[in-house]
């Protein structure tokens, strides 16, 4: 898809996500159009300065729309400047002691938290129990579906949040589905107020997330399906190789190795061999390389944030553990695998994944003719998310004829 308002390919594909959202009211498009023409192109403080400028008048908009006996405008006021907040927060994690970004951070969780409190009783936030603490999470409670009912665990990835899922949390909605959507270690508020960093083993966090699904009144055992977007395209596949109560996984799109998606922007593969054998070289030749690219600048900086580590060779040597290899075989559920025609974040991952596996699988491409050739279907999140709940959809009505 050409780039919309930047040159710069990680500041357009930024623009596109928040366009993406109008679908779900998360974000107006002259809102996002006159707040993207403002930028500085590649600037990451311009970028940050103009979006919060936009959440912060949203957000007293909604405020005022509360206090003046107007609920409904004040809810979707309150979705927008959530949104507007994380964007503005996207570019800052070169510098984790940043005040900014506890400030922004804080900033959308109380505006969706409005959200939730203004959507009753659709909505609410949960915590997971967890390792001796808990994760976040919003349920979302169908008021139409039977019971027992199935439910959607629904995750994001490496940069996203709990709340930018809202939009499929309803759609599920609409499908019959109650929706968990969670956030695990090295994602949103689990990182940013719990300082729970990424692991790769992720179904020792996906149990008890089915544990506590199991607990909810009203839940169908042989119904519960996962779901990961992004770099959830890993996470959820990982823990669905050990996690044997799910009755279907999707991978959106598709991950076999975290490392190898490195290979795409690196100029020498041996750089990552480099991680563990001359760590020092590799960092200062990466110094100036992230210097002239900017998402493979955002990439190692928000990726030395999310795992908790000070230098490139560090995050390259976190992720080399984050591969399907020797476990894709071990998954037994029904599993859907999406690739996106144009995905330059994952490029060539989907495939290797979906030969891998042994169990009932079906593989789902989004085509760039369709407007949804984009990493995750930016752009195209109605047909994206209908045609993946379509196939959900197929596979609970399949398995409630199996018994």
């Amino acid at each position: 898809m050409k780039n919309i308002v930047f040159r710069d390919d990680s500041f357009a594909f930024e623009t596109l996500r928040l366009l993406s959202e109008t679908a779900y009211g998360m974000a107006d498009i002259g809102e996002v159009l006159t707040t993207a023409e403002k930028i500085t192109e590649g600037d990451d403080n311009s970028w940050c300065k103009e979006w919060t400028v936009t959440a912060k008048r949203l957000h007293a908009t909604a405020d005022d729309y509360l206090k003046n006996g107007h609920p409904v405008s004040a809810r979707k006021t309150y979705l927008r400047a959530y949104n507007y907040y994380r964007s503005a927060e996207f570019y800052l994690h070169g510098n984790p002691n940043d005040p900014r970004i506890n400030e922004l951070s804080e900033a959308s969780f109380t505006c969706f938290e409005k959200v939730m409190e203004l959507n009753d009783p659709v909505i609410k936030a949960v915590k997971i129990p967890y390792e001796g603490t808990t994760l976040p999470g919003h349920y979302y409670k169908c008021q139409k579906a039977l019971s027992p009912s199935p439910v959607l665990i629904l995750m994001t990835g490496f940069d996203g949040t709990k709340e930018e899922l809202y939009g499929m949390a309803m759609a599920a909605l609409e499908h019959g589905m109650n929706c968990l959507v969670f956030e695990g270690p090295g994602q949103g508020e689990a990182l940013r107020r719990q300082n729970l960093y990424f692991r790769y083993d992720y179904e020792s966090v996906v149990t008890p997330i089915v544990d506590f699904v199991l607990s909810l009144d009203g839940i169908d055992p042989d119904k519960i399906v996962l779901m990961g977007v992004s770099l959830g395209g890993y996470l959820a596949p990982r823990a669905a190789a050990y996690e044997h109560r799910l009755a279907a996984c999707i991978a959106n799109g598709g991950v076999y190795s975290f490392s190898d998606t490195l290979k795409n922007l690196l100029p020498d593969s041996h750089f990552l061999d480099m991680a563990s054998t001359d760590p020092d070289k590799l960092n200062q030749s990466l110094d100036q390389m992230l210097k002239t690219n900017p998402t493979l600048k955002w990439g190692f900086e928000h990726g030395m944030f999310v795992f908790g580590v000070n230098t490139p060779a560090q995050f390259i040597l976190k992720i080399k553990d984050f591969t399907m290899e020797g476990v894709a075989e071990k998954i037994q559920c029904p599993t859907l695998i999406v690739d996106a025609e144009e995905d330059k974040l994952m490029s060539g991952q989907a495939r290797p994944l979906y030969d891998a596996l042994t169990c009932e699988k079906s593989f789902m491409l989004f085509s760039s003719e369709e407007g949804a050739g984009e990493h995750g279907q930016c752009g195209a999140k109605l047909l994206a998310n209908e045609r993946i709940l379509s196939w959900i959809d197929e596979r609970l009505l399949n398995s409630a004829s199996d018994r």
